[in-house]
């Protein structure tokens, strides 16, 4: 059972280093990512938020949370002309799920393998809940905001 348990944080580990190489990989902006904390059973998601279902290895969910004007500024960042209105959710799921591609391959070459859901995103202030425990990284983009990334355990 001990060796399930640290087979199971490895590749948590591996996940979550991967998710932070991949916002580096896809997001040409500078990322600070903070420490890592744990969230039992609920958190508060306020602006927008991109969830990526995840399945194989590690049953779960990927999310990025932000502000509207936080992925309106990434995203005129990443393509260099205003990102306004609805185009802000539509990026903000976008480039999440570039995140979740480019992770599940980084994945794959260490040999976990996941499978990643189309994103679906939330507007507005909301409680996410139905997770046994999830890990929380607070991740901010020079001039572009701040977010939190956080991987939801099924």
């Amino acid at each position: 059972m001990e060796n399930a348990q640290q087979d199971k944080n490895a590749v948590i580990t591996e996940i979550l280093n991967c998710a932070i190489e991949s916002i580096r990989t896809v997001i040409p902006v500078e990322a600070q990512v903070g420490r890592p904390s744990l969230l039992n059973g609920s958190f508060q998601h306020h602006a927008i938020g991109v969830f990526i279902g995840i399945t194989g290895d590690l049953p779960g969910r990927l999310i990025l949370d932000g502000s509207q004007d936080a992925f309106a500024n990434l995203g005129t960042k990443m393509f260099g002309m205003p990102i306004e209105g609805e185009m802000v959710e539509s990026f903000a799921g976008e480039v999440v799920n570039m995140i979740a591609g480019n992770m599940g391959s980084a994945l794959f070459a260490k040999g976990i393998e996941i499978d990643i859901t189309p994103p679906t995103i939330i507007v507005g202030d909301s409680k996410i809940s139905g997770f046994t425990q999830a890990i929380e990284l607070p991740v901010s983009f020079q001039e572009a905001g701040e977010y939190r990334l956080v991987l939801n355990i099924e």
